[in-house]
């Protein structure tokens, strides 16, 4: 199994270069793998350098690690370390986009350049590790009414005080209806990668989402589901959710 790159171009960064030169000590004529836009790569080397290394492209496929659903998480900033633990496994899962909010009971409220960067790292790694042909968009943070604008439809809400429908329902009947007559057109919004089907999920954050907030959300078309009897924290909800709902479209 080869080294998988994500790249620009055809070219490697130079952090790529000092990996493949003084981590793995490829040499000359190994193959490693470049990853472009859902494009994988098949590239020689042909010379190594700490600061250089350049090669031959020798094949050229789709990438085969990239789910059919372009899978928007809206994610609450949360405390801690807990919100690069969704990041990590939900990427691996299959999220093309994360939609970084707060909202009324959001207990951090800032999101720094550096840990927005740090996320972005995150996320290129798990894509890595998962043999995924792209590396999920990080949005700028957003307020709950801009994010609710924002969002592809249709929108999937996990609320803790939903009873009904569950997450594998509410998928089948927005689907469902995804396919009749086309809906209005939703807000621009960051481009996703090229999917069958679009589909966002907003977990709430660690106090919960507010009823005027779900009012809101409601009003803009989303369902809210149950995730179950028990109540899950707020990093449990969206993987699980995740997980649930790539099952269930894959």
């Amino acid at each position: 199994m080869s080294h998988r790159f994500f790249v620009e171009g055809d070219t490697l960064a130079p952090e790529q270069c000092r990996q493949i030169a003084t981590v793995l000590r490829l040499a000359p004529g190994a193959v490693v793998t470049l990853v472009r836009d859902g494009v994988e790569l098949d590239y020689r080397l042909d010379r190594v350098g700490r600061d250089e290394v350049t090669g031959t492209v020798v094949a050229r496929r789709p990438a085969a690690g990239e789910p059919r659903v372009a899978l928007t998480l809206a994610l609450p900033l949360l405390r801690g370390d807990r919100s690069e633990e969704v990041i990590e496994a939900t990427t691996q899962l299959g999220v093309s986009r994360f939609a970084p909010y707060t909202s009324a009971r959001s207990v951090v409220r800032e999101l720094s350049a550096a840990k927005r960067g740090r996320w972005l790292r995150i996320a290129r790694e798990a894509a890595e590790t998962a043999r995924r042909g792209r590396i999920p968009l990080i949005d700028e943070l957003r307020d709950w009414p801009a994010l609710l604008a924002a969002l592809p439809a249709p929108l999937i809400v996990p609320w803790e005080e939903a009873r009904e429908p569950t997450l594998e329902s509410a998928l089948r009947e927005a689907l469902g209806r995804a396919s009749g007559p086309p809906a209005p057109a939703a807000p621009p919004a960051p481009a996703a990668p090229p999917a069958t089907v679009a589909l966002s999920l907003v977990i709430g954050p660690e106090g919960g989402i507010a009823a005027e907030e779900i009012a809101l959300a409601r009003g803009r078309g989303a369902r809210t589901v149950t995730l179950g009897l028990r109540t899950l924290r707020a990093e449990t909800a969206a993987i699980a959710a995740v997980a649930r709902a790539i099952a269930a479209l894959e």
